[in-house]
């Protein structure tokens, strides 16, 4: 038996809030804690602020990621930005009123220092009643996320103003219960975050011993000692790259390429081709003629994770003469060459499916010969401290992110022994990568566990 209400009722015309027939079929909300009104717990933060009033000023601009429901964020100079922008404080709250069915929805933590975001974003804060994330993580809950289709308008794009947002009700606990509630939940995270270090650990030894059949390298290069003085004499001929300590960091690279126990050989002398992806604009909704776009989020530890998508017209990834050319094929090297995490640049992935995507400009990808040297070979070294190092040392800083041209990446070098070795090695790796998915994928089955127990204690 269904617990909405009947299809034939009487409404006063004066109730019709919203042109939508769905919100005469509102799920019924079973709970143990008060059922009331989310706008009595919430305040709706409205004030803007006009960035190019400080051309020169760079901004911490946050978007939210729908596949994690957090904020990310970038950096840009005030004059970029015409419009005016929210400011978001800590532990504020926002959400896109156009993409908050599918969990567009994110919270400012102090990790996050400043912070402005688009107007096309509903912002609120919370009172002392309720907890900003105890409210986060409900608005994660699939019953919650119910409620919200029940309130939005519209079928394909759906729209959830604050003022239809406010009047639905929820479950809220006093703040006492919300903090137990909480509390549970985050134990259930520490136990997926053992698994995850465990993981890591277990993927960390696998490297290292790749490693030690390629190169006599332990491990990383240990940090150099402080530097006696900053003023130093360095030959002008010397000088190949203006930055403040760069030839003495240089000087760690002597120790990794003596190590190589096969012939070295640099990544340009390797590739067949590369090339720069595309800077084109991508959507979050697919339409005829679109195909999806590798974006630096879908390249995880090592692997292309195809879980959230973007897409753009297939037309762009064309040209007359080249009607392939940004097309990904299978054996691709997809690394990536900026990032706002230092850790995150230079990391790469294979792309071995048989569907049609393209891929975007922060990516480069690399078409390698394989006469010299399998793909998965490279990228394996990529992930070691063998390749990790020459990447700290030739990375750069600038506007907030960490990068690596084409010239550095191609300059990066590895030791290459014959196809037969790599193969062993390869199969080396993937044999013994599959102990370290057994953690990941628990520690995945505990964060998982941590929602729906969540979900549990509040709907039912």
């Amino acid at each position: 038996m269904s617990n909405k209400s009947a299809l034939l009722s009487t409404v006063l015309f004066s109730s019709f809030t919203q042109w939508d027939v769905k919100q005469f079929f509102f799920e019924k909300i079973l709970s143990k804690y008060p059922v009331e009104e989310l706008g009595k717990h919430l305040v709706h933060q409205t004030k803007k602020v006009q960035l190019s009033d400080e051309p020169d000023k760079e901004f911490t601009i946050l978007g939210v990621s729908n596949k994690i429901g957090m904020f990310d964020a970038s950096v840009e100079k005030g004059h970029k930005i015409k419009q005016k922008y929210h400011k978001v404080e800590d532990n504020w709250l926002a959400y896109n009123p156009y993409r908050i069915n599918v969990g567009s929805i994110g919270i400012k933590t102090q990790e996050l220092k400043g912070g402005y975001i688009s107007p096309a974003y509903v912002v609120f804060s919370c009172k002392d009643t309720i907890l900003p994330e105890f409210l986060w993580l409900m608005m994660k809950c699939n019953f919650f996320n119910k409620l919200i289709k029940d309130s939005t308008t519209g079928s394909v794009r759906q729209t959830l103003h604050f003022d239809k947002f406010a009047s639905i009700k929820a479950p809220i606990p006093s703040v006492t219960e919300q903090q137990k509630i909480l509390d549970s939940y985050h134990s259930k995270l520490y136990e997926a975050e053992e698994n995850i270090n465990k993981g890591d650990n277990y993927s960390n030894g696998i490297l290292l011993s790749v490693q030690s059949d390629v190169s006599s390298l332990k491990n990383e290069i240990k940090n150099e000692k402080p530097y006696s003085s900053i003023l130093q004499i360095i030959p002008f001929s010397s000088t190949r790259r203006w930055e403040v300590g760069y030839i003495q960091k240089e000087g760690r690279l002597g120790t990794i390429y003596n190590s190589f126990k096969y012939p070295e050989y640099k990544i340009n002398d390797l590739k067949k081709e590369s090339l720069f992806g595309l800077s084109v604009k991508a959507s979050l909704d697919k339409k005829k003629g679109m195909i999806p776009v590798l974006r630096i989020s879908n390249v995880v530890k090592g692997e292309i994770d195809f879980s959230e998508l973007k897409y753009l017209p297939a037309d762009c990834a064309t040209n007359t003469k080249e009607p392939n050319k940004w097309i990904l094929r299978k054996g691709d090297f997809l690394i990536t060459r900026t990032n706002g995490s230092k850790d995150l640049v230079g990391k790469s992935a294979i792309f071995n499916s048989d569907k049609t995507y393209t891929y975007a400009s922060y990516l480069i990808r690399y078409r390698f010969d394989t006469n010299l040297v399998l793909p998965e070979f490279v990228n394996i070294l990529f992930m070691t401290p063998l390749v990790r190092e020459q990447i700290a040392v030739m990375r750069r800083q600038g506007g907030g992110q960490y990068n690596l041209n084409s010239d550095e990446i191609g300059a990066i070098r590895i030791p290459i022994p014959s196809i037969p070795i790599q193969e062993q090695i390869i199969k080396k790796f993937f044999d013994a990568r599959d102990g370290a998915n057994i953690y990941y994928k628990k520690a995945k089955q505990c964060r998982q566990e941590a929602l729906d127990n969540f979900e549990l204690e509040i709907f039912s």
